[in-house]
């Protein structure tokens, strides 16, 4: 016997039919964890996205994500907000039922959002500062002294509103800073009550669409933009290039320089993974045209903001929507892509126990044989060492010992093989014993 069937045995002696059967039941338990981790719970069918005020871009983006997830038959609830920052408090709250939402960068930071990923940046939001007066203006100083509506608590205008009027000394008295709605501000500019509105939108939002075609309003040029931009770096510098609201009459008749914070699509980390790409898919449809400060493609995309990217926006992005999505209901593709996610490293456990399976059983059975072979060597080992052997009788008692343990193994009939080789060895021994047992009669007479 070589070396290898020596160490083998010793190996897997200790293995018991017990054993094999409790590697058989982790084999189940990985295969049986891997489906259930896998599928969760049924793709459910409700959403709750929190938006922002009546008549406001985050509202308006919100119609249309809920007539895009209609499609799938998925049903999308719209909660009304002040804003970016009630939005986060929502999304934040564990025991809200508010699933996603729309929030702007630089409103909140990372040791918030233990609880929240980002779908991605989804666009710009210009800061539009609207303002009545003969003179023009280009920089927020100007303001000082001026009443100037910076939208309600909660809002994320107001909070970047007034960091930058800090930053140009125009926040103090004998500045007002009124915490009206963006509607409210609207209708009390053009009445003439205020001076100044500041706003966030895009161009859905009705509200900034009434005052850019207002008469006797006018629309300030940030002449400071990049240098806002390098204070606050969640703020960024876009242009509103000349003629983009009206070509043939020139509207804007010059490049307007604006500051603008990124807003990005939240989501709770445990969202379903289905509406996970739901939502996805919808924000492609929705954003990535270009728009009036943003080019074709640029957005939705994974811009570094303020909230870890979801593991599933971060494969979308790299590799598309995963192909099942093509030929299958969302539903059964969102699962079964899932499912060869978890399956696939589950995989790497699964094969070496399954393919160790038949190695440890053909062990298990030819370990019996393992500690009969080993007094049969050592046996034979003694009769080489001394050619005139005195206790014959002894031996012969080793051997038929032997013998007895042979006929006592209970093994499947594929091993049965193995019984005869070992008996086949002890006819063998026993010849060696019985002729030395003649040399040595022959030498004593």
């Amino acid at each position: 016997m070589d070396q290898k069937t020596e160490i083998r045995p010793r190996i897997i002696s200790s293995i018991s039919n017990s054993g094999l059967l409790i590697i058989l039941a982790l084999v189940l338990l990985v295969a049986l964890m891997s489906i259930i981790i896998a599928r969760q719970f049924a793709s459910p069918d409700r959403l709750i996205m929190t938006t922002g005020f009546e008549r406001g871009a985050y509202t308006i983006l919100g119609e249309r994500y809920e007539q895009i997830l209609a499609r799938e038959k998925v049903q999308l609830k719209l909660l009304p907000s002040s804003g970016s920052i009630e939005n986060l408090k929502r999304l934040k709250d564990k025991t809200s039922r508010v699933d996603a939402g729309f929030v702007q960068d630089g409103t909140s930071s990372l040791s918030e959002a233990e609880n929240l990923v980002s779908l991605g940046a989804i666009g710009y939001a210009p800061l539009w500062v609207f303002y009545r007066g003969q003179e023009t203006f280009s920089y927020l100083s100007e303001l000082r002294g001026k009443r100037v509506a910076i939208g309600p608590e909660g809002s994320g205008v107001r909070k970047f509103a007034i960091d930058l009027l800090k930053l140009s000394n125009s926040a103090a008295p004998p500045t007002m800073l009124l915490d009206l709605s963006s509607a409210a501000s609207n209708k009390a500019l053009l009445e003439g009550t205020i001076d100044a509105v500041m706003i966030f939108g895009t161009e859905d939002n009705a509200l900034v669409k009434e005052l850019l075609y207002a008469p006797n309003v006018k629309l300030m040029n940030f002449m400071q933009a990049e240098a806002y931009t390098r204070l606050i770096p969640a703020l960024s510098h876009v242009v509103l290039p000349q003629g983009i609201l009206d070509f043939s009459k020139k509207m804007p008749p010059h490049d307007v320089h604006l500051l603008a914070a990124t807003t990005s699509l939240i989501v709770r980390k445990d969202l379903h993974p289905a509406l996970v790409y739901l939502l996805l898919d919808a924000a492609v449809e929705i954003h990535s045209n270009a728009g009036w400060v943003n080019k074709k493609g640029e957005f939705p995309s994974l811009k570094e903001v303020s909230f870890p990217s979801s593991n599933y926006a971060e494969r979308f992005y790299k590799s598309g929507r995963p192909l099942l999505l093509d030929y299958l209901p969302f539903g059964i593709a969102a699962f079964l892509d899932r499912t060869i996610l978890i399956i696939v490293p589950a995989a790497i456990i699964l094969i070496p126990l399954i393919r160790s399976i038949p190695w440890l059983y053909s062990w298990r059975h030819r370990r019996k044989f393992y500690r009969l072979y080993r007094e049969l060597k050592n046996l034979e080992l003694e009769l080489m060492e001394s050619p005139a052997p005195d206790d014959i009788a002894g031996y012969h008692e080793k051997i038929n010992r032997i013998e007895v343990s042979i006929n006592r193994i209970t093994v499947p009939l594929a091993f049965f093989n193995e019984i005869y080789g070992l008996q086949d060895h002890v006819d063998l021994v026993r010849g060696k014993l019985i002729r030395l047992s003649k040399q040595s009669k022959e030498h004593n007479s």
